[in-house]
C-alpha cells in the first residue's frame, strides 16, 4: 500500500547499521529469513510526528522503534524487552511502523524515478520536483507526474502535434480571449503546414485543443481528487450474471472449467452452474454498503467468467459537475466579468440552449463552450473509466486486507491452543475406499511407536457420512457386519498395548464414519473405555505435509500413506509444534484465501506464527528444526544448525551454550535468547534457574539483585523453574516495591533501560514454562458416537461448541454434527459490546435456530448462559 510517511535518506551522521544481507542464491521464504539490519534510511520528522499521531503515541517513541528495528532488532524482542524506548508497544503497532518505513522507502525510490524520467525529457522544473517531493502517497505522487507524462497514440499528441498546445496552454492559463484563441490557431494552422484533410482548419484546431484542454483537465491533482470524492460519494456497485452461466445446468460453466488456471475449487464450483454466485446475480447497491466477503465472492464470480462487475456514478452529472467546478480554465473564465458562475454551471450540466445576450458574455461564452467541453470529455472518456477502476480496486484491495487481518486473528488462537501432555496418542485419518490409517505416537517425545490401516465397511451412499451431510447411518447394517467388528478390534487392540489416553480423529471426509468407528473401539478396550476419549481436529494440510521434503526427512522409516495420521495425532499432542510445519495459509482459517495476494498473505500469516512461537517461547533441546525456525531472529540454516549442534554435542546447559552454535553470532544471540527455554532433564536442578524463564540474559545480573533484595531465595527460583508459573503474590509485592528505588548493591541497570519494565516481567504468571496451559482449557475429548445434522431440531443446546472459523459476518461453529453452523453477528451483537468475540477454538454454549438439511446449514444462535 502507499506511504503517507515522506522519507528521508539516512545521513552521513546517522547511526551505524550492522549486518550483512544473504546472498541473493541463498535467499528462504519470507518466513525463513532471519531479519537484518536496514541501510535503506529512516523516516523524517514530520513523517514521525503524523505516524506518532495514528498511533497516538510519543513522537519519541516512534523514533525509538525505528531506530531498533534500523539496528536489526525482531519485533518480539523490541516488543518484550525494549518497552522503555517503545512506550510498551505491542508488536501489531510495531510492524506498522515498520510497514511505514518500508512504505516510505518505496515512496522514496519511485520519486526518484519519476524526476529521472522527467530530466531525461527536459520536463523538470525546480517547482515540480518540490512537489513530487512533498506528495505524502504513492497516489499523490502519481497524480503531480501524470500531467507530465507522454502517451503518442493519444488524440491530445496528435492535437499537440498540429500546433495546438500553445493555444491550450494560454486558455489553460486563462491568460487569452477568443480573438486571441482564433490568432493562435490560424498561426498553428500555417506553422503546422497542415491540409485541410489532415485537420488544418481553424475549426478542427479548436477540437484539437479541446483534446489538449480534456487531458490537462484529466491529469490536474485537484480535479481528479474532486473527481475521486465525487464518485465515491455516489458510486453504485452492479453485479449481473453472465448469460447462461448461472443456469444451474453447469453447461455454461464448462469453458472455464477447462481453463488451465482453474483450480479443483474453481472448477467445481463452475461445474455445479454457480450456485454460490446466485446472490449476486442481480447485484446492486451503493459502495459504501457493499461488505469486504461481497467483494471477494463477485471478484471469484468475475474470475471465473460467471459474473460481470462495474462501478458507476449514481448521479453521473453531479458528478461532471465537480469536474467542471475543478476545472481551472473554467473557474477562471467564469469569475470574469460577464462569464457568470451560473452560465458556467449550466454550461457544465448540458445546458447549452441557455445562450448569452449581452456582448461581454458572448465574448466569455465562445471560451467557455470549449473548457466546458473539455471538462465534459475529461470525465466521460479519460475520468471516469480509470477511476471506476481505482474505486473498484482500492475496494477489492481494503477487502483483502481486512480477510488476511482475519486470517491472521483466526491462525493466533489455532497455534496457541493447549497441548495433551502426558499420554500417547492416536492419530486417525480417515478415508474411503483405502481405509482409515492410523498411527500412535509416544507421551513426551511423540514418536511413532505403531501404524496400521483398517478398512470398515462404506457408508451407504447419500448417507452423509462423507462430510456430515443430511443423513446419519446409525444402526446401519454397515456397522455390525465382520469388516466393522475388525477395525473396532484392530483399533482397541492399538489403544491397550500402547497406553492411548487420547484419540484425534481427521475432521475430513469420512470423518464422521471414523468417530463412530473410534467410539465404538473405546467401549471395546480392556478399559471399557474408561477415561480414554477421543477429539476431532483440524487435518487441513495434513496431506501436503506427509508428501513434503520434511516429512520424509522426520518420517522416513513411516510409510507415506500414514504420514497424515502421524501429524494429526501430534496435532493434539502439541498443536504449535506441529502446525508450524504447514504453510499457514494451507490451515484452512480464514476465507477467500486463494484470491489473496500470496506475498501479503504469506507475509502477515509469518508474523502471526512468530508472535505466537515467542508467545509461548519454546524449549530448545526437544524442539525440532521447524519449530525453531519460527523463532525472531532464526532461519532455516541457523535452526538446523543449533539442532544438529544439541545432536551431536549434547543438549544444552544453558542459554550461554547458544554462542557456541555456528551462525549464531551476537546480534542473533542478543534477539533470540529470551524466547528459548532451558529446562532441566530428569529434574536435575539447573546451573541458571533463570535460563527457565522470560528474562533476557542481559537482566540477569539486575534480576539477582532485585530477588536478593526482596528476600527470594535461589531455592524458590529453582523450584520455580522445575513447575512454571510464577512467583507468589507476596513475593511480587516485594520486587514491586523496588521498581522505584535506585539499583539494588548499585548495580547497573538492564539495558532495557527500565526496572520497572523488568519487575513486571518477574511478576508476571507466566514467568517460567509453557503459558499454553494456564491460558486455556484442555481440549475437548468425548467418547459417544457423533449425532448427524438430520439429529438436530430448533431449539437444541450444545454446551460445548467449538468455533472452527470466523469472518467478518459471523462464527463458523463445530456444534459434533459434521455441518459447522452459522453463529451470525447479528447474534454477537445482541449480547453487547462488553463481552469477547469468541475466537478459533474457543468453547461456547450455542441453540440451533434454524436447520435446512437439504443444504446442510444450521443456523445458531448463542445461550443466554453462554461462556468462553
Amino acid at each position: 500500500g502507499a506511504s503517507k510517511y515522506v522519507y528521508m535518506k539516512r545521513s552521513a551522521t546517522a547511526p551505524a547499521v550492522s549486518g550483512t544481507k544473504r546472498p541473493k542464491a541463498a535467499a528462504d521464504p519470507p518466513s525463513e529469513r532471519a531479519p537484518v539490519a536496514r541501510d535503506a534510511g529512516i523516516l523524517s520528522a514530520a513523517a514521525v510526528r503524523a505516524l506518532a499521531s495514528d498511533l497516538d503515541a510519543l513522537p519519541t517513541h516512534v523514533e525509538g522503534c525505528v531506530r531498533l528495528l534500523a539496528e536489526g532488532h525482531t519485533v518480539p524482542f523490541i516488543a518484550r524487552y525494549r518497552q522503555p524506548e517503545t512506550g510498551g508497544m505491542a508488536p501489531p503497532l510495531l510492524r506498522r511502523i515498520d510497514a511505514a518505513s518500508r512504505d516510505a522507502a518505496s515512496l522514496a525510490a519511485r520519486c526518484d524515478a519519476v524526476v529521472a524520467a522527467l530530466r531525461k525529457t527536459d520536463r523538470l522544473t525546480a517547482q515540480l520536483e518540490a512537489a513530487l517531493r512533498a506528495a505524502p502517497t504513492l497516489a499523490a505522487l502519481e497524480d503531480v507526474y501524470a500531467p507530465h507524462k507522454s502517451k503518442p497514440c493519444s488524440l491530445a499528441e496528435r492535437a499537440r502535434a498540429l500546433g495546438c498546445e500553445p493555444a491550450a496552454q494560454a486558455m489553460w492559463r486563462a491568460t487569452i480571449d477568443d480573438s486571441g484563441l482564433s490568432q493562435a490557431l490560424r498561426a498553428a494552422a500555417a506553422g503546422s503546414g497542415a491540409r485541410s484533410s489532415e485537420g488544418g482548419t481553424e475549426a478542427a484546431l479548436r477540437e484539437g485543443t479541446q483534446k489538449v484542454l480534456a487531458e490537462m483537465t484529466a491529469r490536474s491533482p485537484a480535479v481528479r481528487e474532486a473527481a475521486r470524492g465525487a464518485l465515491r460519494r455516489c458510486a453504485l456497485v452492479k453485479c449481473t450474471a453472465v448469460a447462461g452461466k448461472l443456469s444451474g445446468s453447469g453447461s455454461g460453466g464448462a469453458g472455464a472449467a477447462s481453463s488451465k488456471k482453474a483450480s479443483t475449487a474453481t472448477a467445481a464450483a463452475v461445474a455445479s452452474g454457480g450456485e454460490n454466485f446466485r446472490d449476486y446475480a442481480d447485484f446492486e447497491r451503493p459502495l459504501s454498503a457493499v461488505s469486504s466477503h461481497a467483494w471477494l465472492a463477485m471478484h471469484r464470480g468475475v474470475e471465473l467468467k460467471l459474473l460481470r462487475l462495474s462501478v458507476a456514478p449514481r448521479d453521473e452529472a453531479s458528478v461532471a459537475a465537480a469536474v467542471a467546478r475543478a476545472c481551472p480554465p473554467l473557474r477562471s473564465y467564469s469569475a470574469r466579468p460577464g462569464g457568470g458562475h451560473r452560465l458556467c454551471l449550466a454550461l457544465a450540466e448540458g445546458a447549452r440552449d441557455s445562450l448569452p445576450t449581452t456582448h461581454s458574455q458572448v465574448r466569455t461564452h465562445r471560451l467557455l463552450v470549449p473548457c466546458t467541453g473539455a471538462a465534459a470529455e475529461a470525465w466521460s472518456r479519460l475520468l471516469k473509466p480509470s477511476l471506476a477502476r481505482e474505486v473498484q480496486r482500492r475496494a477489492l484491495e481494503a477487502a483483502r486486507s481486512e480477510a488476511i487481518e482475519c486470517f491472521a486473528a483466526n491462525l493466533s488462537p489455532l497455534l496457541l491452543a493447549p497441548p495433551l501432555r502426558g499420554t500417547a496418542v492416536l492419530g486417525v485419518d480417515p478415508g474411503f475406499a483405502h481405509g482409515h490409517k492410523l498411527a500412535v505416537v509416544s507421551a513426551g517425545t511423540a514418536s511413532v511407536t505403531a501404524h496400521a490401516t483398517v478398512k470398515p465397511p462404506l457408508p451407504p451412499r447419500g448417507s452423509g457420512s462423507s462430510g456430515g451431510g443430511a443423513g446419519g447411518s446409525r444402526g446401519s447394517s454397515v456397522h455390525d457386519g465382520a469388516a466393522w467388528g475388525e477395525a473396532v478390534r484392530v483399533i482397541a487392540e492399538l489403544c491397550d498395548s500402547h497406553g492411548v489416553g487420547a484419540v484425534a480423529v481427521g475432521d475430513g471426509q469420512n470423518s464422521r464414519e471414523a468417530q463412530r468407528l473410534v467410539a465404538a473401539a473405546i467401549a471395546a478396550t480392556r478399559r471399557g473405555g474408561g477415561r480414554l476419549r477421543y477429539a476431532v481436529v483440524r487435518e487441513n494440510g495434513a496431506s501436503i505435509y506427509s508428501a513434503s521434503d520434511l516429512a520424509a526427512a522426520e518420517l522416513g522409516e513411516v510409510p507415506l500413506q500414514h504420514r497424515a495420521a502421524v501429524s494429526i495425532a501430534r496435532r493434539l499432542a502439541d498443536p504449535l509444534s506441529e502446525f508450524v510445519k504447514i504453510e499457514p495459509a494451507a490451515l484452512g482459517v480464514g476465507m477467500y484465501q486463494r484470491d489473496l495476494p500470496a506475498k501479503e498473505l504469506g507475509a502477515r500469516l509469518d508474523a502471526a506464527v512468530e508472535d505466537a512461537v515467542a508467545a509461548v517461547g519454546v524449549e530448545v533441546n526437544g524442539a525440532s528444526p521447524s519449530l525453531l525456525q519460527r523463532v525472531a531472529g532464526l532461519n532455516r540454516k541457523t535452526a538446523s544448525a543449533l539442532r544438529a549442534h544439541i545432536d551431536t554435542a549434547g543438549e544444552l546447559s544453558s542459554r550461554e551454550s547458544l554462542r557456541q552454535v555456528p551462525g549464531i553470532g551476537p546480534k542473533t544471540y542478543v534477539n533470540i535468547a529470551g524466547f528459548l527455554r532451558i529446562t532441566a532433564s530428569d529434574g536435575a536442578p539447573l546451573a541458571e534457574p533463570l535460563d527457565a524463564t522470560r528474562v533476557h540474559p542481559e537482566a540477569y545480573a539486575e534480576a539477582r539483585a532485585l530477588f536478593a533484595a526482596a528476600g527470594i531465595g535461589s531455592g524458590a527460583l529453582g523450584q520455580l523453574a522445575r513447575r512454571g508459573g510464577g512467583f507468589a503474590e507476596g513475593d511480587c509485592a516485594r520486587l514491586r516495591a523496588l521498581a522505584a528505588a535506585p539499583a539494588p548493591g548499585g548495580g547497573a541497570a538492564s539495558p532495557g533501560g527500565g526496572r520497572a519494565a523488568l519487575v513486571e516481567l518477574l511478576c508476571d504468571p507466566l514467568l517460567c514454562g509453557d503459558p499454553r496451559e494456564q491460558l486455556a482449557p484442555p481440549p475437548q475429548l468425548v467418547a459417544s458416537a457423533p449425532r448427524s445434522l438430520a439429529d438436530v431440531r430448533a431449539g437444541d443446546v450444545f454446551e460445548h461448541a467449538v468455533v472452527k472459523n470466523a469472518a467478518p459476518f459471523g462464527l463458523f461453529v463445530d456444534v459434533g454434527v459434521g455441518s459447522d453452523g452459522l453463529l451470525h453477528a447479528s447474534e454477537l451483537k445482541k449480547h453487547g459490546s462488553g463481552r469477547p468475540v469468541p475466537t478459533v477454538g474457543a468453547s461456547i454454549c450455542v441453540t440451533a435456530k434454524a436447520v435446512d438439511i437439504n443444504r446442510g446449514r444450521l443456523s445458531l444462535a448463542l445461550h443466554p448462559v453462554w461462556c468462553l
